[in-house]
């Protein structure tokens, strides 16, 4: 290879500034540029829309209507791709299904007519009254579908008989397990509908009334609630049938404006065909629930028939002797009529009262002797009234006056036994009314003597209608303690916890840290016994959130004196970590700075036996907590930081970036005068920096880091801290090595920012002139395996900074840090040896440019990179840096690899710059040619 000398072109800044100032056009506001926003005004929409310069009349309207300043978004493709992305929809459905969720929860406060659902209170006693987890499951998708679950053959058999469907095949369905019994029923159901379809529908009536029969069975009363919500669906099914049927006789007419004098004859006489059928049931629960799905026909009929028929029903409903049969059989009434009828509140109440007049049933003899033959609780009995008894009362809450729900609450009061009661009435009725009545309520709660019923449960349901809508200002601390009185006497460990979730989450949100702390030491106290807590981890986690949720600043949790040690009774590490990393989380997005000495508390709440999975927490709170403007207590909690979290990279890098922060930060309020105290400080800040680094593992996070504290250290004017520029050097063999093809554009630009930070670190007198760049020699004399093409890349950044060197006046500066610019002064000597390394620097990527067993693609990138240095850094005036680019042009076009469209912008480059690159772009053409 022929060897050639570097000579570096001089530049002036300043005047090269106010050539391009005078250059530049500034950009007018209706120019198109492709970072600005994209905007259309009523004048530029017209011409868009029609070229000729002409608008339809119709358009012409529109454009008028809005005002001439009014812009109209347009969405450019890009945009619309991303309003098509899929994970973004599924983000959108996300945020949906949960405003969804909220809507719902708020319509229940509400109470209102159209927003109590049928279907969601069917799947809450699904998920509260099914035996084992398997059922639930089952009864969930029996309420999502009705296709798609498969029965045996044998099972298929038998139901292929159902013309003999009578009471033998009754009680053998009495006699199937509860998986059988919701696969019979659903495959009824679907046999009901495919006999429909097939114009076998006396067939279905059959299958509806069967399937009646069975609610009036409760030899299995933990099962009766799913069983009532798996036959109510069937009978649904049959009632929506028979609508249709007669429906679509009626040509024109919309199904919920049905007027009887307009529906046909022949639809009448299928109403009343139907209604007659099901009138001819002898057996009276099953009359009741089937001419109830089919009620709505009655509109086909007679106006405020429905209404009629629905009372009818409930009287007839008062000769079920089962209570709990009775009870369901009115909540499917009360069902019926909120479906269907726009008001019958008067029905509602009804229920209820029939109900009232038949509670004392519920502790008669007969009824206790079937709870002990089924080895059941009287308070286990009651749970199964308290669904169906609060479905009617919603009802009965709908669109109710007060009055009358003072009325329904006295007659309650009125009963024995009645915290069933109470407690079906609070989950009930809206939470605006339950609050208004809270210390009432605590009252009766109070004075009931009843001790078949649980109080917790009670107490349970109070506490979230309260914390849903606060009670008046004057009751809200006389509510809390008589509550809490009842509460202390729960011995159950259990029960109780259950209830202090609810009433810890009160204390928290409508009082200070001093009632707060005091529920936390009851529940202490309840707990700890015989270290009970450790079978109620779930429990206790809800509620340190429910307090941290509630609590006006991070800091007043810690002034609780007990919240440490009720964090204490978490002596699992999984669950201890679980919940520090949900304090953790709420630290870091509370909006509020931590400024106080406590911070060394909240690194004292991550356990460190598994604070692995925390790191990224821990970072956040690191971030979070503030000293304000003593900078030395922050500086030393990073020690303590450092100390505690030595074994963890990504939270040793958050301590360095924060340490940085803190040492720029003190030099921007002293205005870079520093004093020998902040001198000092700044100086630790940088000396800490340089100690933590190089115990990270990833040399990418190194190199990153060693660059940012130099830069630091020299705008804190830390010059001999910023000689640890040396240690990024040598971290980039560990870099070179390890870059692969994906990640070697950022190792570059590492690379560059390094290069570009010496330039201003004046050199250090005994080490010799330039000794940072001598360093670099470190990578041509390793015996790493550095991939050559990488080596060159180095080299020709090197070249560039060279001659940033040897410039009269450098491009920038810190203040007060004399760079080289000051130390040398242009001296000959220094001049000398910035042009005999750039030399020796040029041959050595010239000798890689020619070698022929390497990469020939990464030869001619490396040699069109090369040529660009020498055009923006060489003195091209110069023959032999002219003839300089015409061989390394010659070398990175010979194989074809640099497109036609780079050639062709660098020609047109050349030519427009003028003079002497003018004539060598006509050189380099003549060799494209060639």
């Amino acid at each position: 290879v022929q060897h050639y000398s570097w000579k570096a072109k001089k530049v002036n800044y300043t005047l090269e500034a106010k050539d391009r100032i005078g250059k530049f056009t500034k950009l007018r506001s209706n120019e198109f540029h492709p970072l600005k926003p994209i905007t259309v005004t009523e004048s530029s929409l017209i011409k868009i829309s029609h070229r000729d310069g002409h608008a339809s009349n119709s358009e012409n309207k529109s454009l008028k209507s809005h005002s001439s300043s009014e812009k109209v978004d347009f969405i450019d493709p890009l945009s619309m791709m991303t309003a098509e992305d899929p994970l973004t929809k599924a983000s959108h459905s996300n945020r949906v299904v949960a405003a969804v969720v909220n809507e719902k929860a708020d319509a229940v406060v509400d109470n209102s007519f159209a927003e109590l659902s049928w279907t969601n209170w069917k799947m809450d006693v699904v998920s509260k009254s099914t035996v084992d987890s398997q059922l639930a499951a089952t009864m969930t998708s029996i309420l999502r579908t009705t296709q798609g679950i498969s029965v045996s053959d044998k099972m298929r058999d038998r139901l292929g008989q159902l013309d003999e469907f009578g009471e033998a095949s009754l009680q053998e369905m009495l006699n199937l397990s509860q998986q059988e019994f919701i696969d019979r029923i659903h495959f009824l159901s679907n046999t009901l509908t495919d006999a429909w379809n097939t114009n076998q529908k006396v067939k279905s009536l059959k299958i509806a009334i069967q399937c009646a029969k069975l609610l009036g069975d409760t030899s299995v009363m933990q099962f009766y609630p799913s069983k009532f919500i798996l036959v109510t669906d069937l009978l649904d099914t049959f009632g929506s049938l028979v609508f249709e049927r007669i429906f679509s006789i009626c040509n024109g007419m919309k199904a919920n404006d049905i007027k009887p004098e307009n529906v046909s004859e022949s639809a009448k006489e299928i109403c009343l065909n139907w209604i007659l059928k099901v009138a001819s049931i002898r057996e009276l629960l099953p009359r009741i629930y089937v001419e109830a799905s089919i009620i709505r026909c009655n509109e086909f009929l007679k106006k405020d028939q429905c209404k009629s028929s629905l009372i009818r029903l409930n009287s007839m409903t008062r000769g079920v002797g089962n209570p709990l049969v009775a009870l369901y059989t009115r909540a499917y009434l009360c069902s019926v009529g909120m479906q269907h009828l726009s008001s019958c509140g008067g029905h509602f109440k009804t229920c209820f009262y029939d109900f009232l007049s038949t509670f004392k049933q519920m502790y008669t003899t007969p009824v206790q002797n079937l709870l002990a033959h089924q080895k059941l609780t009287m308070e286990s009995y009651l749970g199964f009234y308290a669904p169906a008894l609060t479905w009617i009362l919603s009802c009965v809450g709908v669109q109710a006056h007060d009055a009358t729900l003072n009325e329904v609450f006295e007659r309650c009061n009125s009963c024995g036994n009645n915290q069933v009661l109470f407690d079906c009435c609070i989950s009930a009725f809206s939470s605006k009314y339950i609050a208004s009545r809270a210390l009432v309520l605590c009252t009766a709660i109070t004075k009931a003597d009843d001790k078949l019923y649980p109080k917790f449960r009670v107490l349970q349901s109070l506490g979230k209608k309260l914390i849903e809508t606060a009670p008046p200002n004057a009751d809200k601390l006389m509510i809390l303690n008589e509550t809490w009185k009842m509460l202390v006497k729960i011995r159950d460990p259990g029960n109780y916890i259950a209830c202090a979730v609810i009433w810890v989450e009160y204390a928290a949100k409508y009082f200070t840290q001093k009632e707060t702390n005091t529920v936390l030491g009851d529940i202490i106290k309840h707990m700890s016994p015989d270290r009970v807590y450790e079978n109620f981890y779930t429990e206790l986690q809800s509620v340190v959130v429910r307090v941290i949720t509630h609590m006006t600043s991070f800091k007043s949790i810690f002034a609780m004196s007990r919240f440490l040690p009720f964090f204490d009774m978490f002596q699992k590490d999984g669950q201890r970590v679980e919940v520090c990393k949900l304090v953790a989380e709420y630290f870091i997005n509370d909006n509020n700075e931590f400024v106080t000495s406590d911070a060394t508390t909240i690194s004292g709440l991550i356990n460190e036996g598994q604070v692995s999975s925390a790191a990224a927490l821990i970072c956040g709170v690191i971030l979070k907590i503030n000293f304000g403007k003593d900078f030395e207590q922050q500086l030393s909690f990073y020690v303590e930081c450092r100390a505690s979290f030595s074994g963890l990279d990504n939270v040793l890098a958050t301590l360095v970036h924060s340490v940085n922060r803190l040492s720029a930060e003190v030099t921007k309020i002293v205005k870079g005068k520093h004093t020998r105290k902040t001198s000092a400080f700044v100086r630790a800040c940088s000396a800490y920096s340089f100690i933590t680094i190089p115990s990270l593992s990833d040399s990418t996070t190194k190199f990153g880091l060693y660059l940012e504290s130099g830069q630091v250290a020299l705008i804190s004017q830390c010059v001999t801290q910023a000689d640890a520029y040396r240690s990024g050097l040598t971290t980039i063999l560990d870099l070179a090595t390890t870059s692969k093809s994906d990640t070697e554009n950022s190792f570059l630009a590492h690379v560059s920012n390094l290069l570009s930070s010496l330039l201003v670190v004046p050199d250090n007198t005994e080490q010799g002139v330039l000794f940072p760049v001598e360093e670099l020699n470190v990578i041509s004399e390793s015996d790493a395996e550095i991939r050559s093409d990488i080596q060159c890349a180095i080299y020709i950044k090197v070249l560039a900074m060279l001659t940033a060197y040897s410039q009269e006046q450098y491009l920038y500066h810190v203040h007060k840090v004399d760079s080289n610019e000051d130390l040398y002064s242009n001296d000959p000597k220094f001049m000398a040896e910035l042009s005999q390394i750039s030399t020796t620097l040029l041959n050595e990527v010239l000798a890689y440019l020619v070698a022929g067993n390497k990469d020939q693609k990464l030869q001619s990138f490396n040699a069109f990179n090369l040529f660009q240095t020498i055009l923006a850094h060489g003195d091209i005036t110069e023959s032999n840096m002219n003839r300089l680019a015409v061989a390394v042009w010659e070398i990175a076009i010979q194989h074809g690899h640099i497109t036609p469209k780079s050639m062709l912008q660098m020609m047109t480059m050349l030519k427009n710059k003028g003079g002497h690159y003018k004539t060598l772009a006509h050189t380099l053409k003549q060799q494209i040619a060639a």
